[in-house]
């Protein structure tokens, strides 16, 4: 009926039958009318031979209070429907007219075009001990990594090799389960090398630029590449990447990060996966509008990744069918109150004279 994302199996089964416009009626049954289930159930009715008159059209019947409760229960079927209930629900199909439980919607109702919102990478960046310390594990296995370096100190870099049955002791111990090439980088004295040779030309940078902050993360990558070239440091590319995320972060008062300018000026950003969002568009509404309407007024930098766009169908009878019930007023809800006050203060009173 509705569960499923957007463009996955169930909401592709719905979007197949209601765009080939087989679906004539969904009828929503009573709770509990079968004997192993108390699940809601919904009967559909589809037909590739529509009348005239239902073509592009589906009709709901909401049959949910029609039964008759059982003096007692047959496992989960407490309640049954009569012959006339049954008569009644094919006289609504029948009569294909919108009443208190009959709706009648176009096809289109039931679709909607699922956007994914994006927001900007806005990054703050700084040299700190902390960050920089952190370099010499791969984040990947960072734990592993740890726990290693504790145990053998800078052993890891000359003799690794004469420990590896004291680490693979420690995994089966732990019952960590690495993939083989996690687990090689482990017991690979090179990856701890060149792990260690990014610490030491971050510690490089962090004497050079000193405790700045930076909040313009686009000038801080050309920035920090020149001061690589500068100081000769053996830092590809890989490791300089490695370096920037260590030492940054993500802070709403900084700049957005660019991608790309297109040739005609154009500013295309990094998004932020943190922040990525989705909207569903009914498909009666044009995207643009509603994405101006809902979402640029609260969010001005925001923007629609079109290549995510995917159309979904869902069919909701609580929504259709909801019916408002105020709430009780004020006045009535005290004097429940104070009746119930009289009637407790009777009771310890009997209690108290018994």
């Amino acid at each position: 009926m509705f569960t499923g994302y957007s463009g996955g199996g169930e909401s592709e089964i719905r979007k197949y039958i209601i765009e080939n416009d087989w679906l004539e009626c969904i009828i929503a049954l009573p709770k509990s009318i079968f004997y192993n289930t108390g699940i809601p159930t919904y009967i559909w009715i589809v037909s590739n031979k529509k009348t005239q008159h239902r073509k592009g059209k589906v009709q709901l019947i909401n049959a949910v209070d029609m039964y008759v409760k059982l003096r007692k229960n047959l496992g989960d079927k407490n309640c049954e429907m009569t012959a006339n209930h049954i008569k009644q629900i094919t006289q609504v199909y029948m009569d294909f007219e919108p009443t208190e439980i009959s709706k009648i919607f176009p096809n289109e109702y039931f679709g909607y075009n699922k956007i994914t919102v994006e927001r900007p990478l806005r990054l703050s960046s700084k040299f700190t001990l902390k960050a920089i310390e952190g370099l010499r594990y791969d984040k990947v296995i960072r734990d592993e990594m740890e726990w290693v370096y504790i145990h053998l100190g800078d052993r890891v870099y000359t003799d690794l090799k004469k420990h590896k049955d004291k680490i693979e002791k420690y995994l089966v111990a732990k019952e960590n389960k690495l993939s083989p090439s996690n687990k090689s980088k482990l017991l690979s004295q090179e990856h701890w090398n060149s792990q260690l040779n990014i610490m030491e030309g971050a510690k490089k940078l962090a004497n050079h630029f000193g405790e700045e902050q930076f909040n313009d993360y686009n000038s801080v990558t050309p920035l920090v590449n020149q001061t690589v070239k500068g100081l000769k440091l053996d830092l590809d590319a890989k490791c300089i990447k490695t370096i920037l995320d260590a030492i940054s972060w993500r802070n709403e008062d900084a700049e957005r990060v660019i991608d790309h300018i297109d040739k005609d000026q154009t500013v295309h950003y990094v998004p932020d996966s943190v922040l990525r969002d989705t909207e569903n568009v009914p498909l009666d509404q044009s995207i643009h509008e509603y994405f101006e309407r809902e979402v640029l007024q609260h969010i001005p930098d925001a923007w629609i990744d079109e290549s995510k766009t995917t159309k979904g169908y869902e069919i909701s009878f609580t929504r259709y069918f909801y019916n408002y019930v105020p709430p009780r007023s004020i006045e009535e809800i005290t004097a429940e109150i104070f009746e119930l006050e009289r009637e407790t203060e009777g009771i310890l009173n009997e209690l108290v004279n018994d």
